[in-house]
């Protein structure tokens, strides 16, 4: 039986109407190709998109796959009988030609409208109509997608893209697709009660292998000391998570309409600025998203010392392709009172780098696995506990994509931007992706709570640009720095158009 896992299934138990927790993303594409010297047109039929999609899906069988919840017995994953791929991809035609914002717009539209539970729990819409052009921030046409957190993570979500736009194996044909019958009420019940016997035997294994890895502990301890070093150990990590936060306006939900905007900077460039430092691509992302939180928190008249960032780290083995959830968390405090840029990703180094060696997200994700052991009501239970005991501002997302260029029909895909869901409480999200040489960022938003999200993404590449420039010293109180001026610049030539 495909099953979900319990941190799969938190997915849904955390879900509020003011919160649905899918992931989604933004694909952009050149309006035209060539492909082996021939012209390909611009953008393609919503009938040829779903034959290339359909013909694809057996790589990603989950993708035919709905949540089924018996009386008795857990969740599980089975054939949905009456998929049809024209449930999933639809085609939406701006009515003029429109540039970036028309794009936002559209697309914040579009993943807002909730999956339906009955059906597999993903769509995807290609956006036709949008002008070409240098000043558009959009070529050709785009892809705006969603699939719930139950089914998929961001790097899993990759692996997908990999998968359904990038070549395909000739050799590797695929047979018509004949749904298999679901499983019985028997089999679902006997499923459970094993999957949840086997979870809690192995608890105790799993967070040890998380708390000492592959060095064994000392074979004289007893049973009794290795439990007692296990739960505290336990208790250190959530009570890192669970410290007292700054609140802010920012953890505030409304409505599940979302606004996105988008961002794009060099990834060698800030790679390359963060070697020089001593820092990493992630540290580099905080640090900017520290400085430009700063200048939005200040625009609505607050002014805390740190905010706390929640990040997903991947606690994937090597190179599993399985959908899913295979991720923990780490929280990192963002020093959004300090005005030097320099210091400020000092500071990020530093803590990211604490967080990491105490090897919280191991043990966190090894405590999320035992929660297999647990029925329906005490998984959520723990599930709805823990959000309420975590307090954070934001969710800061980075996940590295594939490198090369890919296609879809032979049109190349020019950009990737993703959007990271909004718990419960949290009003803005900020996620990462390195395609093809740059670093391309998604902000999604509670549209009723953060008006400015359009802003906060310039402010975001301009925070980049500074941190990507040769160490200095720190400006003068009250000064105008260059990489301010030219944020601000932007933002007037944004409110002039």
């Amino acid at each position: 039986m495909d099953r979900p896992t319990a941190l799969d299934l938190a997915f849904l138990d955390l879900e509020t109407p003011q919160a649905p927790l899918h992931v989604g993303w933004t694909l952009r594409f050149g309006g035209v190709a060539h492909a082996q010297g021939r012209d390909v047109g611009g953008t393609p039929t919503v009938a040829a998109l779903r034959r290339h999609l359909d013909a694809r899906l057996h790589a990603v069988p989950r993708f035919r796959r709905r949540l089924v919840r018996p009386a008795l017995g857990g969740p599980f994953w089975a054939d949905d009988p009456g998929f049809d791929v024209a449930h999933h991809v639809f085609g939406v035609t701006l009515a003029a030609p429109g540039g970036a914002a028309e794009l936002r717009e559209v697309a914040g539209a579009l993943v807002s409208q909730p999956l339906p539970e009955d059906r597999p729990l993903w769509r995807m819409y290609l956006v036709d109509g949008l002008a070409e052009g240098e000043d558009s921030g959009a070529c050709g046409f785009a892809i705006v997608g969603q699939a719930h957190h139950a089914l998929i993570d961001g790097v899993a979500a990759i692996a997908v893209a990999r998968l359904l736009f990038g070549r395909q194996d000739e050799s590797a044909a695929a047979d018509v697709w004949i749904p298999s019958a679901a499983p019985g009420a028997g089999e679902a019940l006997r499923a459970t009660i094993g999957t949840r016997a086997r979870a809690a035997g192995a608890a105790a294994r799993e967070v040890a292998g998380a708390l000492w890895g592959e060095a064994a502990p000392d074979a004289a301890a007893s049973s009794g000391d290795r439990a007692t070093t296990v739960l505290r150990d336990a208790a250190r990590a959530l009570d890192g998570l669970a410290r007292p936060a700054a609140p802010t306006s920012l953890e505030h939900s409304l409505t599940p309409r979302r606004a996105l905007a988008y961002a794009d900077v060099s990834f060698e460039a800030a790679r390359a600025a963060g070697r020089r430092r001593g820092a990493t691509i992630n540290d580099m992302l905080l640090a900017a998203v520290a400085i430009t939180l700063r200048g939005a928190l200040r625009r609505r008249g607050e002014a805390p010392e740190t905010v706390r960032a929640l990040v997903p780290v991947s606690v994937r083995a090597g190179e599993d392709p399985a959908l899913g959830n295979r991720i923990s968390f780490l929280g990192v405090e963002l020093p959004v009172g300090e005005p030097d840029v320099e210091r400020v990703l000092k500071l990020i180094r530093a803590r990211t780098a604490a967080a990491k060696t105490g090897g919280d997200a191991g043990l966190l994700e090894a405590l999320g696995r035992a929660a297999d052991a647990l029925p329906g009501p005490g998984r959520r239970l723990v599930a709805r506990s823990a959000l309420r005991a975590v307090p954070f501002t934001l969710v800061v997302s980075n996940v590295p994509g594939p490198p090369t260029e890919l296609s879809l029909l032979g049109r190349p895909l020019l950009g990737v931007h993703p959007m990271v869901p909004l718990l419960h409480g949290h009003a803005l999200t900020i996620g990462a992706v390195s395609y093809a040489g740059r670093l391309q960022l998604g902000l999604a938003a509670d549209a009723e709570v953060v008006e400015d999200v359009a802003a906060i993404a310039r402010d975001l590449e301009a925070a980049f640009e500074a941190l990507c420039q040769p160490a200095r010293t720190a400006a003068r109180p009250g000064a105008v720095t260059p990489w301010r001026a030219r944020a601000q610049a932007r933002r007037q030539r944004a409110a002039n158009r």
